[in-house]
């Protein structure tokens, strides 16, 4: 089978509304499809299925997962040109838009200057309409995007069209073995510059790494953690700390990691309860699946690789929701912020480029 007619395959599930799962892995031209077989909802919130898992922000939100036993899963080399240098559209700024965001990142800092908390992640999301939809071109464009990102397209009838390429390791596990990182701070990649780290993102980086690690601990018998290091996912610079050990019990159950590391800092905030309460009461609209996480998962060989579901956006046929945010700290200016969340659109804006009006 070609890729040609894989995709063709791919279309026939879409246009009979058959669940369905593409991803390709950092750094690999794989590309991976499991086509579910029927239109079943299969919960993924034990973990008790070998599949592909789909998790939501909230974690008593319902979760989803794509079995291999009720799928036919394909495997496939390919190879395509990036459009990662193909500049993005422009986007319209509302006034509204903006004015709310300053608003919600002005309350996180008196929370924050009021002791409550010292980190809160304020998201918002940026509806775009669409002509000419093409599921084949939206997967083509996808995989296509940065090699060292998680790339994934995802379709349930109950979901619709989730997909993205997120730069971020929740976890990925060996048996007892595991690795995930911890990443914050933004930057714009500017040709021929070095990027420098002001104190805001430091700060960040090592609260977020402070916290994965306190809670980590919990269910390890050692951790080895590195030194923060700048990190290039498209067109953005992050600082990345790489964080590997071992369970110190080997049926220790995936539900267990999760529950311990999501939602972690980089996506919620800290204290993580304090920011989720914030979240909930002052964002305004349901993340869904947007920093939650999703991966395949294998029981029978113990392994998994899950990613915080970043740089992404929900489809429809006629409208393409985008997903944005940031981490507010004290350091933080509400009108940096804003435009931190524009820089981050760049790359879903890019894919869907051809589908604009």
């Amino acid at each position: 089978m070609d890729f040609t007619a894989l995709l063709q395959k791919i279309n026939k599930h879409w246009t009979q509304q058959l669940p369905f799962v593409v991803y390709c892995s950092p750094n690999h031209t794989k590309v991976n499809v499991l086509l579910q077989q029927d239109t079943t909802h299969y919960s993924a919130k034990e973990f008790a299925t070998t599949g592909f898992v789909l998790a939501p922000f909230d974690t008593k939100s319902t979760w989803f997962c794509i079995p291999e036993a009720f799928s036919e899963k394909i495997s496939l080399e390919v190879s395509l040109p990036s459009f990662l240098n193909t500049e993005a559209p422009g986007c319209q700024e509302l006034s509204s838009d903006k004015e709310k965001h300053l608003e919600y990142v002005s309350e996180i800092l008196e929370n924050i200057k009021n002791k409550t908390v010292e980190k809160v992640v304020a998201t918002r999301k940026e509806e775009i309409s669409l002509t000419s939809f093409d599921v084949s071109e939206l997967i083509k464009r996808i995989i296509s995007l940065d090699t060292s990102a998680f790339r994934y397209l995802w379709f349930h009838p109950k979901t619709g069209i989730w997909c993205g390429a997120s730069p971020e390791v929740l976890l990925e596990r060996d048996g007892a073995n595991f690795s995930t990182m911890a990443l914050a701070g933004t930057q714009k990649v500017i040709a021929d510059t070095t990027p420098t780290w002001g104190s805001k993102e430091t700060f960040e980086q090592q609260l977020v790494t402070k916290a994965i690690t306190t809670d980590l601990k919990k269910i390890t018998t050692s951790l080895q953690v590195s030194s923060p290091k700048t990190h290039k996912a498209g067109s953005l610079y992050h600082i990345k700390t790489q964080i590997k050990g071992v369970f110190d019990n080997k049926q220790t159950t995936l539900a267990q990691i999760a529950s311990v590391l999501h939602p972690t800092p980089a996506v919620c905030g800290s204290p993580r309860d304090t920011a989720f309460a914030i979240i909930q009461q002052l964002e305004g609209y349901d993340r869904e699946f947007y920093t939650g996480f999703l991966g395949p998962l294998d029981l029978q060989n113990n392994t998994a690789q899950m990613y915080v579901n970043l740089r992404c956006m929900k489809i429809s046929p006629t409208m393409a929701t985008l997903y944005i945010g940031g981490g507010i700290t004290l350091d933080s200016i509400p009108e940096q912020e804003w435009q931190e969340t524009k820089n981050k659109m760049a790359t879903m804006l890019s894919v869907l480029a051809p589908m604009l009006p």
